[in-house]
């Protein structure tokens, strides 16, 4: 990927490298000498700046910028210094040679990184969202300013003055593992129009390594939320962390036996998979105008690589991609492995439509009807598919009452065997400790690896209660229940064949 330039404030400290880094801050006053110095005369050998992307759990962060010199230092140290990334001033808590790409290296080397605090509060994201589209995309600028009034390179101190828009110099391994990029383009009819349309999707996936020839290994699809859709996979591999799907922690549970890992496939829609052919995001009871082109798309990925195991592909998303994943299950039922829908939008009942076929909106938003629209012959149709149900019960975005938990007990009261649920009562975070994230964010607990638990089905299936469905949302992993043999969603999915 291309390197894209940065803009950083390097947090007040003295920063020493070698064996070991110290890290101290400067007072209010030496940071505006510093500020002052820096400004006069800069160490000269500094000819890129980069900034270090990188997924978390809210989406993506900087927690590391990266100096391009001319030569190769040994050593580098720095006082009294200031640094901002995007206007915000960030705290340092180490400076180190490293190589092109912010790895640290032992030696000499031309780069160095300078490593900021990351937390949820202060991420340094180079994401801004678009409340027109209500989408995410790159900032159009990303300045990063670093002042230093000492900067000790090979014993020798320099002042240094840096500043710099790095939105078009960036590094992120995490993207760049999805090296296999793509895009589909069909016609199809588009519903809401009654006209045919040109439609196209956009493909990012990893491969694992070392796959030999007459191997096959699983393919994990990921369908993005509404805030991830556009024209740039990365978006969508960083919206959500994404990229933790092809870390070691997950791909681990697909190493048995003959397999080297899973394939993951992020596939991105224009608008959103809730679109149902006017552009805008759809209420959950319609068919998505992307229907036909997803499923053309997953095919054609899959008869380009031989070494994905047709009869182990598993569906899931978050949001608008739950809806998705419901969406697809419910069209070609006989198609997928499994299933693992997160805060999943497909609507139970119908909701009012106008003449025109949009949605009726009413005083408390769209108007819900009595009509059901995840019907007994949609659930007699997937009953029999693996599937496992996540989210949280203080999710306002995609009310579980009206969307997923009546969904779980229609299905095992139909019979559903392999179906889990795993609720949870709030979204408390790992990446950030202490942050809590609104409810809608199931999907940090599914790609931190942290979903163990299920739901009492019987109890589900007992109940009469249109609240609570029988459930008892929990924080420890979802549920107090294992799903049958399994420690884990990743574990159980792993286990899953047609």
């Amino acid at each position: 990927m291309k390197r894209k330039k940065v803009l950083a404030v390097l947090a007040a400290g003295c920063l020493t490298l070698g064996m070991t880094s110290m890290v101290s801050f400067a007072t209010e006053a030496e940071a505006t000498q510093a500020e002052a110095t820096g400004a006069e005369a800069s160490y000269e050998n500094v000819v890129g700046t980069s900034i270090f992307v990188q997924g978390y759990e809210w989406g993506p962060g900087v927690p590391k910028i990266i100096l391009e010199l001319a030569n190769e230092v040994s050593s580098v140290s720095a006082q009294n210094c200031i640094v901002t990334t995007a206007g915000t001033e960030r705290t340092v808590t180490d400076i180190y040679p490293c190589d092109e790409n912010g790895e640290r290296t032992e030696g000499s080397s031309k780069y160095i990184a300078i490593e900021m605090e990351t937390t949820s509060e202060v991420s340094g994201s180079p994401f801004t969202y678009d409340m027109s589209v209500m989408m995410n995309k790159w900032a159009e600028t990303y300045e990063v300013s670093v002042n230093c009034s000492d900067f000790t390179v090979d014993g020798e101190a320099y002042p240094l003055a840096v500043n710099e828009d790095c939105i078009n110099s960036r590094i992120c391994p995490d993207t760049e593992r999805f090296s296999n990029r793509g895009s589909f383009t069909g016609t199809y009819m588009n519903n809401f129009t009654g006209e045919e349309e040109e439609v196209t999707l956009r493909t990012a996936a990893y491969e694992p390594q070392d796959i030999a020839d007459g191997e096959q290994n699983p393919l994990i699809i990921w369908l993005h939320g509404q805030g991830e859709g556009g024209t740039d996979p990365d978006i969508e591999i960083l919206g959500n962390e994404v990229c933790a799907l092809a870390r070691e922690e997950i791909q681990s549970y697909f190493t048995a036996g003959d397999e080297v890992g899973a394939y993951v496939l992020a596939v991105q829609c224009e608008t959103y998979w809730m679109d149902e052919g006017d552009g805008t995001n759809g209420s959950g009871s319609g068919v998505s105008r992307y229907t036909e082109i997803l499923m053309d798309t997953i095919e054609d990925y899959v008869a380009s690589n031989p070494d994905v195991d047709p009869n182990r592909i598993y569906l899931g998303g978050c949001s608008n991609g739950g809806y998705m994943t419901m969406n697809m299950l419910v069209n070609y039922p006989d198609y997928f492995a499994a299933a693992y829908p997160i805060c999943e939008a497909y609507a139970f009942n119908e909701y009012a439509r106008n003449e025109d076929g949009t949605y009726k909106q009413g005083e408390n938003g769209v108007e819900k009807t009595e009509t059901r629209w995840m019907t007994d012959e949609k659930i007699e149709s997937i009953k029999d598919i693996p599937i496992w149900f996540v989210l949280s019960v203080d999710d306002f975005v995609v009310d579980p009452a009206s969307y997923e938990l009546p969904t779980y007990r229609a299905l095992v009261q139909a019979g559903a065997e392999n179906c889990w649920l795993s609720l949870y009562e709030s979204i408390v975070g790992t990446d950030s400790p202490g942050s809590t994230y609104m409810g809608h964010f199931a999907w940090v607990y599914v790609l931190n690896n942290q979903v163990t638990g299920v739901q009492d089905k019987e109890a589900i299936a007992a109940s009469t209660d249109n609240e609570t469905f029988g459930t008892t949302p929990t924080n420890d992993g979802g549920g107090t229940l294992p799903a049958g043999e399994y420690t884990n969603i990743f574990a159980w999915m792993n286990a899953q064949s047609k």
